[in-house]
């Protein structure tokens, strides 16, 4: 079972994210605060030699928070006065069944996979026990299947969960997936206030997540800051969205893809972009620096004679095995809805396609082994414009105030 360390870590996290209160935002968003808080601290700290502690990491970002409480009352009666909304009865069954179907797959053990074991928890498990970002064991030539420079959000939540403990809690980290899927739909709802999108969101990312076999991966987490930065992108939170781009940058390869497509397309606008930009880059110096890139430079050779082969492939792989299920149950509701609203998460989700098709242009690509768990980012870009063909945005919002939406909002 999960181990009350591992919950009363995780519960801080909302603590160290409590800074972000003063951009209004979800409750979720906490918690995207938190890791990118509680991992670029980690990362900092790695860069000079210093090993953490819950006291070092939580010192900064609970100082901000005590400075914020003054007006805490006046704060919390506006934002529940602007964003309450009538609740569904039925999506919210939905949501919760899902939820729970997902929640006894991982508690099973049926919806993870070696990599969990390989790499996310073995590093997870290295850098709790070293307190630090271990960049010699990550430099060994006998753990390169480890990945030394994928972004290390993942393990390094792991670790922050190990503080005070010699040993990782490996069914809380598979369990976080949960709170990951959780956390998403809830930022879904939060940022759209339209819990019926909330329902499809938990149902068919938890089918995915679970045919993927994803629990303990980072997948979970790329797929929650994903949802937080398009509801905040769509809710036009400029500040929250380039949180969670960031922490998409912290969390796998291709959540820096995703953050260039998402700064380009959908926020264009320099508080969208700084933060999450030099994120990104403070991640490949510290790399570079270290002598750890290796995942970012394709060992095999990229070739142009292999683009249609890849491209027919990643074609198949769109199914999920699904007979395309999910990309119909995205795109319904964009030709019911304002097409025209949707064009720029379109054009997002083709970008990424198009990387995904050009990074799988070599021979022994292997595509069958990882393609459908990386088609789930641009599945979920498509699943905003479906919110945004529906709804328009749902809300203007700035540090003073807060309107009502000027698109069509149902419960």
């Amino acid at each position: 079972m999960i181990g009350a360390r591992f919950l009363l870590l995780t519960l801080l996290v909302f603590a160290a994210g409590g800074w972000a209160r003063r951009f209004r935002p979800p409750l979720a968003a906490y918690f995207a605060a938190g890791l990118v808080t509680v991992a670029l601290e980690m990362l900092v700290l790695a860069a000079f030699g210093v090993r953490w502690n819950a006291f070092v990491l939580l010192a900064a970002p609970v100082a901000v928070l005590v400075a914020q409480l003054r007006g805490y009352a006046v704060t919390r009666q506006e934002v529940n006065r602007v964003t309450a909304q009538p609740r569904n009865r039925a999506t919210g069954i939905i949501t919760i069944l899902a939820l729970l179907i997902f929640a006894s797959a991982v508690i099973s053990a049926s919806a993870t996979s070696g990599d969990f074991v390989f790499f996310w928890g073995s590093k997870g498990q290295r850098f709790g026990s070293e307190r630090m970002l271990d960049t010699q064991f990550l430099r060994d030539p006998d753990h390169a299947v480890m990945h030394p420079d994928y972004p290390p959000l993942v393990p390094l939540y792991y670790a922050w969960t190990m503080l005070g403990a010699s040993e990782l809690d490996w069914f809380g980290a598979m369990a976080s997936a949960v709170l990951f899927l959780a956390l998403a739909a809830a930022a879904v709802s939060g940022f759209t206030r339209d819990h019926r999108f909330a329902a499809l969101f938990a149902s068919m990312f938890a089918l995915l997540c679970i045919r993927n076999s994803v629990a303990g991966n980072a997948e979970p987490a790329l797929l929650f800051f994903e949802a937080v930065a398009l509801g905040a992108l769509f809710a036009r939170n400029d500040e929250v969205a380039a949180i969670a781009l960031a922490g998409a940058a912290l969390t796998k390869i291709e959540g820096g893809v995703f953050v260039i497509l998402a700064i380009a397309l959908l926020g264009r606008r320099w508080r969208v972009a700084l933060f999450p930009l030099l994120t990104l880059a403070a991640w490949l110096l510290f790399a570079k620096t270290h002598g750890l890139l290796d995942s970012y430079v394709p060992r095999e050779e990229l070739s142009i004679r292999y683009l249609l082969p890849s491209i027919g492939q990643l074609l198949r792989e769109m199914s999920f095995g699904l007979w395309y299920a999910p990309w119909i149950a995205v795109a319904l509701p964009v030709f019911l809805g304002n097409a025209r609203r949707a064009v720029p998460y379109a054009l997002a989700a083709l970008g990424f396609l198009g990387f995904m098709a050009v990074i799988y242009a070599r021979p022994e690509a292997h595509m069958e082994w990882s393609a459908q768990r990386v088609l789930m980012t641009p599945l979920v870009v498509l699943f905003f414009g479906a919110i945004a063909a529906q709804n328009g945005h749902a809300v203007t919002q700035s540090r003073g105030s807060a309107t009502l939406p000027r698109g069509r909002v149902t419960a």
